[in-house]
C-alpha cells in the first residue's frame, strides 16, 4: 500500500490503463514494472529526457490499483480475492442507482471504470505540475516506441484539487470528520488476517486495502437556491465555523455547541468539533431547545448528511461493522461546450477500507445512506444533489518490489 497523505492543499489525478487483447499477465507484468519504475524517479525529481538534471518532484505520491478484469488474464498467478469478487458499483446507466438501494444515481454520461478498466493510478502532489507531469509522462513512456510497453493503454484520466480554505463547492468545511489518529485510520485500511478472516489463498492480500473512487457532479444551482439556515440543517454543521449543530429551535434555527466562541474571522474548523453530537442521546441536546422540540430536532439531524454517515460508536475501526472508512475528497471543474451550463463543478470521492462491504453498507443501509441522495429530511430537502460521472472499485495490493502487486503476476520465469 503505498503513502496516503493527510488533508491539505494538494493536487490530485487518477488515471486508468487498459490491458490490450490479446496480452497476458506475464507481458503486463513487465510493462508495469517499467512504469512504476518512471514514478520512483519522478519522486526523486528525475526526467528521463533530460540527463544529468533534477526537477521539483512536488512530493508526489503514486498509489496503483487493480480492478476484477486483471485477474482473468491469460497466466495470472493469484485469484481474485474473495472480499472483491462481486464488490463493484452496478453498469452505468444514466440515471440508474450506483448499487441497489442507494440514492445515489449516474448521471446522464457516466461510466463504471472497475468494470470496463484493469489498473488505477492515482497521483496526489503539493503541485498541479507534479500531478500533470506524471499524466504527461505516463503517456510519453506508452506511446515511445518501448514494445514491452505495447500491451497497456491509457484511456482515461481525472484531475482534482483541494481548497486551501478547506471548504468544498458546498461552501462548508469538509472532511472534519475524518479520521486523524494514524493507528485508527491504519485499522480502518489496511486488510488484517484476524479482522478481515482472510482465506488462506488470500493471506497475500495482507497490508493491503480497497479503493473506491466516485467522481461525483453536485447541481450547484439546486444547492444555491435554499437558505443557509436550510443548508446547515441538512450538513448538520454551521456553515461559518463547521461547529456540529445540535438541535433546532422552535422557529426552525439551528443551534451549535455551547460555549462555542464564535469569531468574526474564523477560517478553519477548530479540532475540537472532529465528531458530530449523539443525536440519540438527550444530555447532549442545548438546554436552549423546549423539551417538546427535541424529538423534533432528532427527526431532523439524524437526516443531515453528517448523521446519516458518521454515527458514534465504541467499536475499533478494525473491526469491518465499525463502518469506519478513510477518505479523501478533490474538486474538480470541468468546461462544457454549453451556453447556458459553460462549467461542471464536483468532487472526486476516494476512501479507502479494508473490506469493500463498509462502503457498500453506508451506501445501501436505510439508517446510512440508502435510498438516499445526499442527506435532510424530505420537508427541508428532497431533490437530488449529487450525482455520479465514473464509479469504479480496485484492489490496492501491499507494498512489494518491483511494484506492488507485482505477486498478482510473477511467476518463477
Amino acid at each position: 500500500m503505498s503513502d496516503f497523505k493527510k488533508y491539505g492543499n494538494h493536487s490530485f489525478a487518477i488515471l486508468f490503463l487498459k490491458v490490450s487483447e490479446g496480452y497476458n499477465a506475464k507481458q503486463v507484468y513487465y510493462a508495469l514494472k517499467k512504469i512504476w519504475h518512471l514514478y520512483e524517479l519522478l519522486k526523486k525529481g528525475v526526467l528521463l529526457e533530460i540527463p544529468n538534471s533534477r526537477v521539483p518532484s512536488g512530493g508526489i505520491s503514486v498509489l496503483i490499483g487493480f480492478g476484477p478484469e486483471i485477474f482473468k488474464l491469460q497466466q495470472i498467478r493469484k485469484k481474485i480475492p474473495r472480499d472483491f469478487e462481486g464488490k463493484q458499483f452496478l453498469s452505468a446507466i444514466s440515471e440508474n442507482p450506483i448499487m441497489k438501494g442507494s440514492g445515489i444515481k449516474y448521471s446522464t454520461c457516466c461510466e463504471n471504470v472497475g468494470t470496463s478498466e484493469h489498473i488505477a493510478i492515482q497521483f496526489i502532489s503539493k503541485t498541479q505540475l507534479s500531478t500533470y507531469r506524471a499524466i504527461v509522462e505516463t503517456w510519453y513512456h506508452l506511446y515511445g516506441g518501448d514494445k514491452d510497453l505495447d500491451c497497456l493503454k491509457l484511456t482515461k484520466f481525472y484531475t482534482g484539487f483541494q481548497r486551501d480554505d478547506g471548504r468544498s463547492w458546498l461552501g462548508f468545511h469538509d472532511e472534519i470528520s475524518n479520521m486523524k489518529d494514524v493507528k485508527e485510520r491504519k485499522d480502518a485500511i489496511a486488510i488484517n488476517r484476524e479482522s478481515n478472516r482472510l482465506i488462506p489463498d488470500d493471506f497475500w492480500t495482507e497490508n493491503g486495502t480497497y479503493m473506491a473512487f466516485l467522481r461525483t457532479e453536485i447541481d450547484i444551482n439546486v444547492w444555491n437556491r435554499l437558505g443557509q439556515k436550510d443548508q446547515e440543517i441538512i450538513i448538520g454543521r454551521d456553515k461559518r465555523t463547521g461547529s456540529p449543530i445540535i438541535g433546532v429551535d422552535k422557529s426552525g434555527n439551528p443551534i451549535v455547541v455551547q460555549n462555542y466562541r464564535r469569531s468574526i474571522h474564523t477560517e478553519f474548523y477548530d479540532t475540537k468539533f472532529h465528531d458530530h453530537p449523539d443525536y440519540y442521546n438527550i444530555s447532549s441536546i442545548s438546554n436552549k431547545i423546549d423539551v417538546k422540540d427535541i424529538k423534533r430536532s432528532r427527526a431532523l439531524l439524524s437526516q443531515s448528511h453528517i448523521g446519516r454517515v458518521r454515527h458514534i460508536s465504541n467499536l475499533s475501526s478494525k473491526d469491518p461493522t465499525s463502518r469506519r472508512i478513510y477518505r479523501q475528497g478533490f474538486e474538480f471543474i470541468d468546461y462544457l461546450s454549453n451556453e447556458s451550463k459553460p462549467f461542471r463543478i464536483g468532487q472526486n470521492f476516494i476512501c479507502f477500507q479494508n473490506d469493500p462491504k463498509r462502503l457498500i453498507f453506508i451506501l445501501t443501509d436505510p439508517r446510512w445512506m440508502g435510498n438516499k441522495n445526499f442527506g435532510g429530511s424530505p420537508d427541508v430537502f428532497s431533490v437530488n444533489l449529487l450525482s455520479v460521472l465514473s464509479a469504479g472499485m480496485f484492489f490496492v495490493p501491499p507494498k512489494e518490489k518491483p511494484f506492488p502487486g507485482a505477486s498478482i503476476f510473477q511467476e518463477p520465469w
